[in-house]
């Protein structure tokens, strides 16, 4: 049998191929956006893409199933569950499943086993390889509905449609998983850092066995104090999630194999706004962001959180423009941006920002402070800072700055009216990544003394200053 695990960093995703070697007909699981490496990989291998297989449709990443069936043609099969009604049922598909069907490729079979509650229609693909077992399964790809250490949540659909959900995702743990053996591996859709759980272990995979035993999300306990312990301290859902579910149920514009973004613009034309109504995505280390940027521009720093935040933050209903630190971080920049939805990256800034240095265009700069300086301002009988912590709900309770005001990040759209003009906002994180993030949004929004806390709350502790806890 042939198998591989992908995975995509920051959005934590998991994907997979498998395969029969003898007939060299192969499925993917769970593709992303960017299909190259699955097409590159088959090839290498000499297998032939027959099926492609959904678990359910995804909130947090755009499905590559409709990429690969425009890039391999009618020889694939797009395969999802039927369970969830015509509503979840992806017009796309070539074949929905129902509970028990199976995909044969040669000797692999994969069975579809519906496990409702992180969606309506969520199936896992049991695998089996006819030539160990025909009767038991091998492994499972578990989607959504299982993690490492956890289980998927079931609040991702509005709060009606969480009671329902709950209680389905109650069933299929304790009524669907112990009809599989304890050795089953489990392979998920998701590592650490997907906010599709709320405490997925790092670990690429697991057996049923040991989830059944060291995962508290599988330890028996009445209904309602299960739901009520699963649902304790989940993490705030990006809104980008809604609009990825509408993309992944009507099905994503296909790409097609030519790169996408690679249009270079002039200081000139991004002055004179050729690319009309762009927003200009500055994806440059924070501290060179700091000391200059074009004025209005939006600091995502290139890194594997990038696609999370940019679903955070950016407005899907304008153009990007991209402003590299090196143009050959734009290929890796635009994958990132298209993965969650992107699909206008119109092209980047030619020269970078030299190029709009020497032009003599006006420049923007966004103060910095140090966690030594904002100690003795806070303490001072001057102006004293607004300090404006963007972290998660969770870092907040374990710790904060003693009158600090809390806005998570990605919620800073919505309340940052709550930030006052009339006085100096200092903006501290983790490390300083998301308050450069939050600082280039005030700055764009006219605040004009905003300063970004270099080394965030990890500095402030390891200098010594005081942390409360509300």
């Amino acid at each position: 049998m042939f198998f591989h695990q992908r995975f995509v960093p920051g959005l934590a995703i998991y994907s997979y191929m498998v395969g029969d070697e003898k007939s060299k007909k192969c499925a993917v699981i769970d593709p992303t956006r960017d299909v190259d490496e699955y097409l590159e990989i088959a090839k290498r291998e000499g297998l032939r893409i027959t099926h492609v297989l959904e678990t359910h449709v995804h909130a947090d990443f755009v499905s590559g199933s409709v990429e690969l069936k425009a890039r391999l043609g009618d020889g694939v099969q797009v395969v999802v569950s039927g369970m969830g009604g015509e509503e979840w049922t992806p017009p796309y598909a070539d074949r929905a499943v129902a509970n028990g069907d199976e995909i044969a490729l040669g000797g692999v079979r994969l069975k579809a086993v519906h496990t409702p509650g992180h969606t309506y229609e969520h199936v896992s693909w049991a695998l089996f390889d006819d030539t160990r077992s025909r009767d038991t399964p091998w492994l499972v790809f578990t989607g959504d509905f299982l993690f490492v250490g956890d289980v998927g949540r079931p609040d991702l659909l509005g709060e009606e449609a969480r009671k329902t959900l709950a209680h389905q995702l109650y069933e299929s743990v304790f009524g669907v998983l112990p009809g599989l053996p304890d050795f089953t591996e489990v392979y998920p859709a998701h590592g650490a850092g997907s906010l599709c759980g709320k405490a997925i272990g790092s670990r690429s995979t697991s057996t049923l066995g040991y989830e059944r035993r060291f995962s508290g999300a599988l330890r028996p306990r009445g209904e309602p104090e299960w739901v009520s312990t699963l649902l304790e301290g989940m993490p705030i859902a990006p809104p980008y999630f809604t609009r990825m579910k509408k993309v992944n149920a009507g099905g994503p514009r296909v790409l097609g194999p030519e790169p996408l973004g690679r249009k270079r613009f002039t200081a000139k034309d991004v002055h004179e706004r050729v690319c009309e109504h762009c927003l200009v995505l500055d994806v440059r280390p924070k501290e060179a962001f700091a000391a200059a940027h074009i004025p209005g521009s939006i600091n995502i720093p290139l890194g594997h959180n990038l696609p999370t935040w940019a679903g955070w933050v950016l407005p899907y209903d304008r153009p990007i423009l991209i402003v590299p630190d090196d143009p050959d971080d734009v290929p890796e920049v635009v994958t990132h941006l298209l993965r969650v939805g992107f699909d206008e990256v119109q092209g980047y800034l030619e020269g970078g920002l030299g190029d709009w240095e020497t032009s003599g265009f006006e420049l923007g700069r966004l103060a910095t402070t140090s966690v030594h300086d904002l100690a003795d301002r806070l303490q001072g009988e001057g102006s004293r800072p607004f300090v404006l912590d963007v972290r998660t709900d969770g870092e907040w309770d374990a710790g904060h700055i003693e009158g600090a005001h809390h806005i998570h990040g990605g919620t800073l759209e919505e309340r940052y009216a709550e930030v006052p003009k009339d006085r100096p906002v200092a903006v501290v994180c983790g490390s300083g990544y998301r308050a450069s993030i939050a600082s280039s949004f005030l700055k764009r929004e006219g605040y004009t003394d905003v300063a970004n806390v270099l080394g965030g709350m990890a500095a402030w502790k390891a200098a010594g200053f005081p942390a409360v806890k509300d």
